[in-house]
């Protein structure tokens, strides 16, 4: 193992809950890294299978490797901000691997090639395999490696693009998590989806970089916390909600986006309440910041109710061709 010290020291977290499955391999990942000035901090979230005994046996072999185990059980999204009071003083970079995926032995190397050549990007991202599919495509290789923060971020609140992938797919300079208003708590207990908030959070303070070649993997299984909860209940309409208020006042087109997107989600719990799903209308009153008004539903049963939907494109028909 030959670590040059004068490169950029790299702080990788891996907050863990009971994940003696796939700790390994997210472990075995990082020690594989080409770029080898790292230091890996396992947050154990008071796991009570052999998650503790699986790490310690890496931390006695490699002091990169240092294990955490709290007192104290913290839910998901306050365990992920717990990792970030683990980043050395002198750690220019910051990585989360989410504890059952794992990263391309070249991940560090590649994005910190791009992290150094462009100072002014705060964020880099590449292509992923998220679960049997490659996602966080869409940017054009000809335009090559580095992007504007603000434009990216309007991309995105617009949904023409998806380079955010999972918090497995970043990475992060330190200095510019340091310009978060609410450091060094980076994720928002409050948006169910606070990794692609951070995202966001981060482009619209940074630039972003971006590798073309797939860096990191996102496993599916029915533990997972994206396909026990996310796809269930359509938390995403939450999630796109708080992202949509929080930059609405960029310009006129994400304030109409934000507005659009309201009436949209409103229209869903609609049609949740008239399938009886209780569950997921108690999950989306439980989250929702803003609750809907009276005249936001009748005004969202009139945009996208069938029927009506095909009246008003029809009027726009006649009214074009006029």
């Amino acid at each position: 193992m030959s670590i040059n010290i004068n490169s950029p020291l790299v702080a990788i977290a891996i907050p863990v809950y009971n994940g003696e499955k796939f700790i390994a391999e997210a472990v075995e990942s990082i020690l594989k890294q080409t770029y080898t000035h790292w230091e890996c901090h396992i947050i154990n979230n008071i796991s009570t299978d052999r998650t503790e005994e699986i790490v310690r046996s890496y931390a006695d072999k490699d002091p990169r490797i240092r294990l955490h185990t709290y007192d104290i059980f913290f839910p998901i999204v306050d365990n992920w901000n717990r990792t970030v009071l683990h980043i050395p003083e002198n750690a220019m970079y910051f990585k989360i691997l989410q504890a059952d995926d794992w990263i391309e032995e070249r991940f560090l190397e590649e994005m910190i090639a791009v992290m150094e050549k462009h100072p002014s990007v705060g964020i880099c991202s590449s292509y992923r395999i998220d679960g049997t599919v490659v996602n966080c495509d869409g940017l054009d290789y000809y335009q090559g490696q580095f992007y504007n923060g603000t434009e990216m971020l309007i991309k995105h609140l617009k949904e023409k693009i998806d380079i955010t992938g999972s918090i497995s797919t970043l990475l992060f300079r330190v200095s510019s998590l340091k310009m978060l208003p609410n450091f060094p708590e980076i994720f928002d207990t409050a948006d169910f989806h606070c990794d692609t908030q951070l995202a966001f959070d981060m482009m619209s303070i940074s630039d972003v970089g971006f590798v073309f070649k797939v860096l990191s993997y996102t496993r599916w299984h029915p533990d997972a916390y994206t396909s026990s909860t996310c796809v269930i209940y359509q938390t995403f309409f939450n999630g796109r909600e708080i992202r949509l208020h929080k930059f609405k006042n960029i310009n006129t087109d994400i304030r109409k986006e934000y507005i659009h997107h309201r009436y949209h989600y409103a229209y869903f719990l609609f049609k949740r309440w008239l399938k009886g799903d209780t569950k997921c209308l108690q999950w989306h009153h439980k989250h929702i910041t803003r609750k809907f008004t009276t005249s936001e539903y009748l005004k969202a049963f009139w945009y996208f109710n069938p029927l009506n939907y095909r009246l008003i494109r029809l009027l726009k028909k006649l009214k074009l061709s006029r």
